[in-house]
């Protein structure tokens, strides 16, 4: 693997050698399809890949699973991280997990029942919608958030019944909070921020944050552009998005913060976007930043220093920089959303 330098910046000893002992997860990675110079300079234990499209019907769901199971079996160095223990054995052997995540619940169909479904096929983390409303309740910006539904209530209790962690990241306000009520396990936010440093339709409050660290869970603080950019017509940087994670880090502490970068894994697999007049209003998540800050990149959307999976162990750098203790990093890193994952993941029923 490449350690030494990052984006023509020096990595000290002492994060190079903290970086290879940690379990390191991104929980939100897109599109890797193959074994890389990106993934070897990464550093990571596990990746949650986003596995459905966003708007996937079972059907099509079906087809991307099966796309997952060819890139991991393609690649010897590949694993699944659907357990605890498969993800520490990747670190033990050196190889980088997959973790199954899908980003909305339409795949699941109208019948809770059908989780067991997505369970046994390795299903390890879903989210309730993506932006839009499903069934289940309502995104982010969504025009109306009327709250979790019944189904979705059934929804949250069936997942942790059959052991897939729940995931609230781009779901609106008002079903967020009633959805945590309803958890009976530790919730995970993917790859959202502190609402209170970017206002952003994506980001999260404070009382959001506060009733995810109550429930022992984590919020994964993203390094994903738009979502630290706090105005100007430059690029962010790894520090701005310190900013945002320190704030979460003050407001829960550090048992309940993790990191993710919302990154390409494969860089360019990313398909173009063409949004319409009747689209939901996405531009008020992206257009702050595209339109002054002008990423070369619209697909991947990095910090000008940081260009997402591949320079994490930059960020273990920063971290001891700044004065967090080797047992704090390695939290913020993975041991956080590990300690989540041991209290809500199950073995496959049928074992």
């Amino acid at each position: 693997m490449i350690w030494q330098k990052v984006n023509k910046m020096d990595i000290s000893a002492s994060a190079v050698k903290l970086h290879r002992e940690s379990v390191v997860i991104d929980p939100c990675v897109q599109y890797l399809t193959e074994k890389t110079e990106r993934t070897d300079k990464s550093g990571l234990t596990a990746v949650g890949i986003t596995v459905p499209g966003v708007g996937d019907d079972y059907f099509d769901a079906i087809d991307r699973v099966k796309g997952f199971y060819r890139v991991i079996a393609d690649n010897p160095s590949f694993c699944m991280g659907n357990t605890v223990e498969a993800i520490r054995q990747a670190h033990t052997e050196g190889k980088l997990a997959h973790i199954f995540g899908a980003q909305n619940s339409l795949m699941i169909g109208s019948d809770p029942g059908n989780l067991i479904l997505w369970k046994q096929m390795g299903l390890t983390f879903c989210q309730l919608t993506y932006n839009e409303k499903t069934l289940a309740g309502s995104g982010c910006i969504e025009l109306n958030d009327d709250g979790i539904s019944q189904f979705g209530k059934v929804l949250v209790r069936e997942m942790s019944r059959v052991g897939v962690t729940l995931d609230l990241s781009h779901v609106g306000e008002r079903t967020f909070m009633q959805a945590v009520e309803v958890a009976q396990a530790p919730v995970l936010v993917s790859h959202s921020n502190p609402k209170a440093v970017v206002d952003n339709p994506r980001n999260i409050t404070d009382d959001q944050m506060k009733a995810v660290a109550d429930t022992g869970g984590i919020i994964c603080v993203t390094t994903w552009a738009p979502l630290i950019y706090r105005g100007g017509d430059q690029m962010p940087t790894l520090d701005d998005y310190l900013v945002c994670l320190e704030y979460a880090l003050e407001l829960v502490g550090i048992d309940h913060v993790g990191t993710s970068t919302d990154s390409m894994g494969t860089m360019g697999a990313y398909p173009p976007h063409d949004f319409s007049d009747d689209d939901l209003p996405y531009h008020l998540v992206t257009d702050p930043l595209d339109k002054n800050a002008n990423p070369p990149d619209t697909n991947n959307r990095q910090p000008s220093d940081f260009n997402g999976i591949e320079d994490y162990p930059y960020l273990t750098h920063k971290l001891l920089e700044r004065g967090y203790s080797e047992e704090e990093v390695k939290k913020i890193l993975g041991e956080n959303l590990m300690r989540v994952f041991e209290q809500t993941l199950k073995p496959n029923l049928l074992v």
